[in-house]
């Protein structure tokens, strides 16, 4: 025993250049992984959660006839409530909003949309006064302003996201169980990270929509208008 004690401190006295190379190398090393776990550590995390009105999806028809089906439409109000519980600071880069489709009973495919221009605020008349909601990502046209979606340690926002989909026909709607609808809430940070959450949200006819919201379900029509008076004035 102590003969290899020997011999081992004899080698590391003729080779101390290279032991003092490999030393460096696995201090290289160890700092490097936990400089890795230190950044897998620090990621912002979002926590969603829903607040009660104005959320609700609405499917209504348009008047017009696809192939001899009605067409309607889809559009979809959440007011979102988004707080910051990781341990880096971001911000919202986009939102978006899936639906089962209707023409499946069973599924796990999600279909959906991105958030689409708001053509006015959502607002309630109550007594006498006026309540505006927050819009989150845009800019309101009563209020002035948008939320602050950039999100440190610990800090939440608030607002509405609207979604509104083309017009389609007969499966091409959201899947109704009781009179509410499956919906997942998908969210990008600036670092391309999803925060996701599942929700069921009530279904309302488009004149309780309306109740909230003048241009509610407009938005695709205003656009279509539009692109056809320009499309007149150029012919």
């Amino acid at each position: 025993m102590l003969n290899h004690l020997t011999l081992i401190i004899k080698w590391c006295n003729e080779n101390s250049g290279f032991l003092s190379l490999i030393i460096f190398a696995i201090t290289l090393l160890l700092a490097w992984l936990t400089g890795v776990f230190e950044a897998l550590k620090k990621q912002p995390k979002f926590k969603i959660e829903l607040l009660n009105i104005p959320t609700f999806c609405c499917t209504f028809p348009t008047g017009n006839k696809y192939n001899a089906h009605d067409a309607h439409q889809t559009a979809i109000s959440l007011y979102l409530n988004i707080t910051n519980i990781g341990n880096a600071a971001s911000s919202i880069k986009s939102i978006e909003v899936g639906y089962h489709n209707y023409t499946f009973k069973y599924t796990y495919l999600w279909f959906w949309l991105k958030e689409t221009c708001i053509l006015s605020d959502f607002c309630v008349d109550i007594g006498e006064n006026t309540k505006v909601y927050p819009l989150l990502t845009q800019k309101s046209c009563l209020l002035g302003d948008s939320a602050n979606t950039f999100l440190n340690i610990g800090q939440q926002c608030s607002g509405i996201v609207y979604f509104e989909q083309p017009e389609g026909w007969g499966g091409f709607k959201p899947r109704i169980v009781n009179n509410k609808v499956m919906i997942k809430v998908k969210i990008k940070d600036v670092f391309e990270k999803y925060h996701q959450k599942i929700f069921t949200i009530p279904v309302v006819s488009l004149e309780e929509a309306r109740k909230y919201n003048q241009s509610f379900g407009m938005t695709y029509k205003a656009l279509n208008d539009t692109e056809k008076k320009e499309k007149e004035i150029v012919t």
